[in-house]
């Protein structure tokens, strides 16, 4: 489970995303890939994959920004999300990428 204290306050946000909300998405992607964990070691790029699109649904429901469906192309497109409102063609500071990564990053 994410803790409020594993965040850095001074790093910006994008516009309309807060740390709680980043803190929910954590917390829903961790509960329901927890059976999936022994995957990571058998297929890595698979289990980046889930968590990509577990992230993208989990911001959907606890963010403002919204899955970004692009109606014309495949999903593997540029944004995964959109900031609520910001209408079909969202711009760059509008829009966010769910990446899962098998690389450590500190916290």
């Amino acid at each position: 489970m994410a803790r409020k204290g594993d965040f850095d306050p001074s790093v910006p946000l994008p516009p309309g995303l807060d740390i709680a909300a980043i803190r929910r998405a954590i917390d829903y992607i961790e509960r329901e890939l927890a059976d999936l964990v022994d995957l990571y070691y058998e297929q890595a790029n698979v289990f980046s994959a889930l968590v990509g699109i577990y992230g993208t649904k989990a911001l959907d429901s606890v963010s403002n920004y919204e899955k970004h469906r692009h109606i014309d192309t495949a999903q593997q497109r540029f944004p995964d999300l959109r900031r609520r409102g910001s209408g079909q063609k969202p711009s760059p500071n509008e829009s966010l990428k769910s990446k899962g990564s098998k690389r450590p990053w500190a916290i």
